[in-house]
């Protein structure tokens, strides 16, 4: 999994040593509005996922990758970004959090736009999907300004993720 770059950024593939950086940024309440049952429970749990994402899932049908993001000048992690992709079928997934102490800086954009250049440039990803709570206006506004297109609005029900909401796909052709 490729490092990737932005003006301000550094994205870091994930390691189980981010996760000392993320944990008091992910123990934050506001970072859960749209998931709470997402929240990790504690740092150990927050550890173990990293160190699932340190070695990337890659099957010949689907990779996913999981960055953190470095402001360069400050070192501070200021949230991350998720992709995963199904080469087969030309088509990625991404997701993105921005640490509620770092967000209306722009870090969104310049992560998601480095990410998004990555897809299509080394994996040719051809469409791009993002979803999100009907609620999280930043996120979708975001999507929309970066010429994502709203295709469905859903209920999605997922006990296990703790999701019974009303969400938003969005797609990017590329």
């Amino acid at each position: 999994m490729p490092a990737l770059q932005t003006a301000r950024l550094d994205l870091e593939p994930i390691t189980v040593k981010h996760a000392a950086e993320a944990w008091p940024h992910l123990d934050d309440p506001r970072m859960w509005q749209f998931f709470p049952k997402l929240r990790p429970k504690s740092f150990e749990e927050l550890r173990l996922t990293y160190a699932r994402w340190e070695n990337p899932f890659h099957a010949k049908s689907e990779l996913r990758e999981n960055w953190a993001c470095r402001d360069r000048l400050s070192r501070d992690v200021v949230g991350t970004m998720q992709a995963t992709t199904f080469p087969a079928q030309t088509l990625s997934y991404i997701a993105y959090g921005i640490f509620a102490a770092y967000q209306r800086r722009g870090y969104a954009r310049e992560a998601v736009e480095a990410v998004l250049h990555h897809l299509d440039n080394d994996l040719h990803s051809r469409r791009i999907f993002a979803e999100m709570d009907v609620k999280n206006e930043a996120s979708f506004r975001l999507a929309e300004s970066l010429g994502f297109k709203r295709v469905k609005t859903r209920h999605t029900v997922d006990p296990e993720r703790g999701i019974d909401a009303d969400e938003y796909l969005y797609e990017l052709l590329i």
